[in-house]
């Protein structure tokens, strides 16, 4: 058989049998050598009913990201066709009408094994324990789930699916049971929805304020007690309380965490100053350039010695994670922008690794430290050197991974580009703004200094005020059963 043919049969055998990881593979490949790239992977089709909402819109989503969008029919049957690359969790379905709203959380949706497999239909009963329909029930657990989400400053596709699934079976049964701290919200959710205002009258996508939309209330009775209510304080109240009576239920791994580092690439955009940067300053932008990562342990990590035992890495963990991160080579380690591999959102600018690095409580440490890393980004090809694809020579981006939300997942988003941001030397940050031309850790800065080091919360809608959490994409924390 020709050299030729045997590697297409090779190729198509390996297609056949090694389902999405093979798929990438031989996609990168095939593109690389200029070949036609493969299909897209057929898509994800949710269905399910919203009884009494006909011609309703029907969104599916995680977090802002609108996943997919779809319509009831005169049945109140709709169907929701997603992206069949993205393996989904805490997704949230929303179909309104007019005033009416109901929604429901769909813990965990598949993504395709293979760009050969054919479209995947899916009802929500087989995603959702006890979702027959979205409804007033549903519609219950989810306020339930999104309040406490919100609480704990986290999204809900944070949240691991089987932790959801269990948290959305122990919410029913204790409704069932008749808990009063959970019915006072269950019944003040029943009025609502019986009695629609002129808006819908939960703001899913209100990460601080209330989730009842006051617009909604228009006389509406909702505590029950005989006068219309004129503002969200009861809901808001009752809410907090049922939020505090309960957890998502799950058991997370002691010694490890997941880690999010997003690279943003936006031209026009504002840096930690709020003017105006050139992403391009330093590296050079070219067709076909992508996103890389180049990093490894910063020598500042706690190392094990003889005197040292706890809440520091071992020889064989650092060279482990430094495999993971590349060892400091440019242009080696991807990031991604196509909805795979834990990015949220195929081509919307924001670039992602995840992966899963040794970790402790740093504040349970004699020094306080925690596992500290370095990197930097580049925008280049693959196996190129740094000249003209580094953000900036010289300079690196420092990270200590401690949990500051409480979410048991480190996500990091930085700017490309941005020398204003955790950038240890050099630093552009304004002086006004605590920035002293360097940055280091909080326990080395100078009075006054930032410290700039840990996950935190950007701006989302680019008007210079930090406002809420970077997303964690479809990654989730780290759990084992519970026992």
């Amino acid at each position: 058989m020709p050299i030729k043919s045997l590697t297409f049969s090779l190729l198509f055998v390996l297609m056949t049998t090694g389902g999405c990881a093979i798929d990438g593979l031989l996609l990168t490949e095939l593109d690389r050598k200029g070949h036609s790239p493969m299909p897209d992977p057929a898509p994800v089709r949710i269905h399910g009913r919203a009884p009494g909402l006909l011609s309703g819109t029907v969104t599916l989503s995680a977090g802002d990201t609108k996943l997919g969008e779809g319509k009831t029919d005169a049945l109140s049957a709709f169907v929701v066709e997603v992206d069949g690359t993205t393996e989904l969790t805490g997704a949230l379905l929303d179909v309104r009408q007019g005033g009416k709203q109901v929604l429901g959380i769909l813990p965990h949706i598949p993504a395709q094994k293979s760009v050969l497999d054919p479209a995947i239909n899916l009802d929500i009963a087989q995603l959702s324990p006890g979702m027959a329909n979205v409804d007033t029930q549903t519609t219950i657990l989810s306020v339930l789930a999104l309040a406490k989400a919100r609480a704990e400053s986290r999204s809900l596709g944070s949240v691991p699916a089987t932790s959801m699934t269990d948290t959305l079976i122990e919410l029913n049964d204790r409704l069932t049971a008749g808990d009063k701290i959970l019915g006072t919200v269950a019944s003040m959710v029943t009025r609502l929805m019986a009695n629609p205002g002129p808006a819908a009258p939960f703001l899913v996508n209100n990460v601080s304020g209330s989730l009842l939309n006051p617009e909604a209330l228009a006389g509406v009775d909702y505590t029950g007690d005989g006068a219309a209510d004129k503002t969200t304080q009861a809901f808001d109240e009752a809410l907090a309380a049922a939020v505090a009576s309960f957890q998502f239920k799950a058991c997370y791994v002691p010694n490890k965490i997941k880690v999010v580092l997003l690279a943003r690439l936006a031209k026009g955009g504002k840096n930690g100053n709020c003017e105006a940067f050139d992403p391009f300053l330093w590296a050079k932008d070219l067709p076909g350039k992508r996103m890389f990562i180049a990093a490894g342990v910063h020598i500042d990590t706690p190392r094990c010695t003889e005197e040292r035992t706890a809440h520091c890495l071992t020889e064989d963990q650092i060279d482990a994670l430094n495999k993971t991160l590349g060892n400091w080579q440019p242009n080696r380690t991807r990031m991604y922008d196509d909805g795979s591999h834990g990015d949220a959102v195929a081509s919307d600018g924001v670039w992602t690794l995840s992966f899963d690095a040794p970790w402790w409580d740093a504040s349970a440490a004699v020094d306080k430290a925690g596992v500290r890393i370095a990197y930097k980004f580049t925008w280049g090809n693959d196996g190129d050197g740094w000249t003209a694809t580094e953000e900036f020579p010289g300079n690196q981006r420092i990270l200590e991974l401690t949990d500051q939300n409480g979410d048991h997942i480190i996500v990091r988003q930085d700017d490309f580009g941005d020398e204003t941001s955790n950038k240890d030397k050099a630093n552009q940050l304004a002086p006004s703004l605590g920035g002293c031309g360097q940055m280091k850790w909080p326990s080395e800065s100078a009075e006054g200094c930032a410290s700039d080091v840990y996950e935190r919360a950007v701006d989302t809608d680019g008007d210079c005020k930090v406002d809420g959490w970077p997303s964690a994409g479809n990654n989730t924390a780290l759990t084992v059963p519970c026992k």
